[in-house]
């Protein structure tokens, strides 16, 4: 079921890449001859308005191939990526990765504003029949405020100040609104060889917004996947995070095998997570990405670094190269994980 889940939400995400780098084409009248999912053989496909739409074998991407750009079709005629103006050919590039973004804001607006899944680290998640707890009348939801008059934060704090205590413990918890106390007596386990008193932490809750807010909570959201994204890669390049610390396609297809176990909304907040990482990774200024086209592009400006297209496409078939060996070698890392 992984390998099920992991296709649909990499196809939702190619698709949504691919038709905008589709239609911004279509818009500025540069011809498409193909719109494809996956690469490899292809496993169906049919023709429609001269261009012919397929999906292919390897579901790890996906293009869209413009008449004029690494092709002799149609490289002369004014339906060629090359004969259209500057701002044309960068919303062109550019588009793919506006649209995962906007996926994963749309996405983040309906969860805030339906609910999105919320871990409480004090909140019960479970009581144990017949505990201490049980006994004492802790129910699941409840949320504990303080033990023994200090206040807790995490599930950590809760643990620490059930093992330290040497008799009762004085609950304050939250129960939707009403303040209540509690008395428990915890029980000593000899095959844990700790005191317990019979619950499980932390508790998911759901938290609405209004709609207003929902699209601020979603756009904070964005910002913040993005700044941590970048950090990221910025300790990769220095050598601060390793390789080890980045997932492949196993990587990807387990989290999202998962997350789907877990909801629709778990796996819909992941699908916004790696729609965003999607898009900022293919506007990297990376060689055969669309992020290294829009370099070229940019360095085009100067008549002194002018760049032929056969030069450019060189230099994106190398990166093209390099990127499939890098997979490669996440995917073997993978498999040494998993």
């Amino acid at each position: 079921m992984n390998l099920l889940y992991f296709l649909i939400l990499v196809g939702i995400l190619v698709l949504v890449h691919e038709y905008g780098h589709y239609i911004q084409a279509r818009l500025h009248g540069v011809g498409v001859i193909e719109f494809s999912i996956g690469f490899g053989p292809s496993i169906f496909s049919f023709e429609k308005n001269k261009t012919r739409f397929s999906i292919r074998l390897l579901p790890f991407g996906g293009y869209v191939k413009l008449a004029g750009l690494d092709t002799e079709e149609g490289i002369d005629d004014e339906s060629s990526f090359h004969k259209k103006s500057w701002l044309a050919r960068f919303s062109i590039l550019a588009s793919g990765g506006v649209m995962n973004f906007l996926l994963a804001i749309v996405i983040l607006f309906m969860l805030f504003l339906l609910g999105v899944p919320t871990v409480v680290p004090t909140g019960i998640n479970s009581v144990l029949p017949g505990s201490p707890a049980d006994i004492a009348g802790l129910k699941p939801g409840d949320r504990i405020i303080s033990i023994n008059g200090k206040a807790v934060v995490t599930s950590q704090d809760i643990t620490q100040a059930i093992q330290s205590s040497k008799d009762k413990v004085i609950l304050e918890v939250d129960r939707n609104g009403t303040i209540m106390t509690f008395e428990v007596e915890p029980r000593y386990d000899p095959s844990q060889k700790r005191r317990l008193v019979g619950i499980t932490l932390p508790f998911f809750t759901e938290v609405r917004y209004p709609a207003f807010e929902s699209l601020k909570m979603a756009l904070v959201t964005f910002g913040t996947i993005i700044a941590g994204t970048l950090d990221a890669l910025w300790k990769l390049i220095t050598g601060r995070l390793g390789a080890e610390s980045f997932s492949g396609p196993i990587g990807v297809a387990r989290i999202t095998g998962v997350a789907a176990q877990m909801g629709i909304k778990v796996f819909m907040q992941l699908m916004a997570f790696l729609s965003i990482q999607w898009g900022l990774f293919n506007l990297l200024p990376i060689p055969a990405l669309d992020g290294g086209r829009i370099l070229f592009l940019i360095l085009n400006l100067w008549k002194r670094l002018r760049i032929t297209p056969e030069k450019e496409n060189i230099v994106h078939y190398i990166g093209f190269l390099l990127l499939i060996a890098l997979m490669i070698i996440v995917t073997i890392g993978d498999v040494r994980r998993f």
